[in-house]
């Protein structure tokens, strides 16, 4: 029993710990500062997972300000977007890419706008998966 009392608090500091070093192994530049805050909050995902969505967010956020986007820019951000999504897709979970997204941006409305918006009016590219390389 006193073995249990005394071994808990290491668990605590281990967890603690991990979540410390945590950015040492995903780069954050880049992320606005609340959504790297989120992503690194998530403690049930992989580093894998987490640099995933750092990718995904890094390219998502220049979406935000859509209206603003010279159409000379369209085409790299598109590239950009489509292999973050592709990766994204190899290792997380719609609900958690929709999580991601919902941090990103204002509100709901302005989420669905901004991705509607993006459909229209940005190239639609067709990437060599042997090409892509995930962050």
């Amino acid at each position: 029993m006193h073995l249990k009392t005394l071994a808990l608090p290491f668990v605590f500091i281990a967890l603690s710990a991990c979540q410390l070093i945590s950015p040492i192994f995903v780069e954050y530049n880049g992320v606005r500062r609340d959504v790297a805050d989120w992503i690194n909050q998530q403690n049930l995902l992989s580093m894998q997972q987490k640099r995933s969505l750092v990718q995904l967010s890094k390219a998502q956020q220049k979406l935000v300000n859509i209206d603003r986007i010279s159409n000379e820019s369209k085409l790299s951000i598109a590239k950009e977007n489509s292999i973050a999504m592709h990766c994204a897709q190899l290792h997380l979970e719609q609900s958690q890419i929709e999580a991601l997204r919902s941090h990103i941006f204002a509100n709901p409305t302005e989420q669905n706008r901004i991705l509607e918006k993006y459909d229209q009016e940005f190239p639609k590219l067709r990437l060599d998966p042997n090409m892509i390389e995930c962050e």
